[in-house]
């Protein structure tokens, strides 16, 4: 690609002769909501990159700033042209799309794939190199497409995290597709899901996922009493601190001790309403 692959020149173009790029990365634009509206009260801040096709210009960066403006009906809009091959401007839009860290962990994970297989641009390696991250990082992207698809689209909505998902590659497929439904229903972390797996590996089969569930549920259970236990405290010290503060109040002043009697019996009650909640959570079913 050169030293600075995106060197051109600023021209304000016609929107009408830009076309979206077709090898984008994202799978979906996304809500273009916020930047429609800053796009409208401030401008188009940063040029899209674009280079010239026989049809006029293709987006190199920015299809989702093209799209706001368009929706704006904006007829010119600033754009830095720059002259690449296909394969530069790949390049370019995937480490464009890496430093604004646009993608979700799917769509690095399909890019990767089609820069390595698809285009026959080159290895792993040479990928690595080119966008500045490390082999394993890489090929630990492209290996999360061998995951369940629930488990796939878990990372599309961040509701789980890569290093969690990848460590479901080491199980087979039946395991895997197992534990997959704990990485989709249950909020586990990686050290968990790494525990199970070392007993599923020691020969515990089925046992430490189905028993994840009331592990998991007794786990909370806990943090819920304890979190009672100190909302119940707090309220004791209070109303020490309140007696206190009540006793040096004098007598002559009825009306006002009066009023603050009501204020702690208020809290008293608070006290025994907390209580009952915590005795009520703590017979409750386990159930996950």
């Amino acid at each position: 690609m050169g030293s600075n692959p995106l060197s051109g020149f600023l021209e304000e173009l016609d929107v009408r002769r830009i076309r979206p790029s077709r090898r984008g990365l994202r799978d979906e634009l996304g809500s273009l909501d916020e930047l429609v509206a800053s796009i409208e009260e401030k401008g188009l801040l940063q040029p899209i990159v674009v280079r010239p096709v026989e049809e006029g210009f293709e987006v190199v960066a920015g299809n989702r700033r093209l799209e706001a403006c368009k929706r704006l009906k904006i007829n010119k809009i600033p754009c830095v042209v720059v002259e690449l091959d296909d394969r530069e401007a790949f390049e370019a839009s995937l480490i464009e799309n890496l430093q604004r860290k646009t993608l979700n962990p799917i769509e690095e994970a399909k890019a990767f794939k089609r820069y390595v297989d698809e285009y026959g641009y080159g290895g792993v390696s040479e990928l690595a190199r080119r966008i500045g991250k490390s082999h394993s990082y890489v090929s630990k992207r492209i290996a999360l497409l061998n995951l369940p698809k629930e488990v796939q689209e878990a990372l599309v909505r961040r509701r789980t995290t890569p290093s969690v998902a990848q460590e479901l590659l080491s199980l087979d497929e039946e395991h895997r597709g197992r534990l997959s439904e704990l990485i989709v229903e249950k909020n586990v972390t990686r050290s968990e899901v790494r525990r199970i797996i070392k007993q599923v590996r020691e020969g515990y089969d089925a046992e430490p996922i189905a028993s994840y569930h009331y592990s998991n549920v007794e786990r909370r259970m806990r943090g819920i009493d304890r979190a009672l236990a100190r909302c119940i405290a707090s309220l004791r010290v209070c109303m020490m601190r309140f007696d206190d503060a009540l006793d040096s109040v004098d007598e002559d002043e009825w009306v006002v001790r009066e009023l603050l009697m009501q204020h702690r019996s208020f809290i008293h009650q608070q006290v025994d309403s907390l209580l009952k909640l915590k005795k009520r959570v703590m017979r409750a079913p386990r159930s996950g």
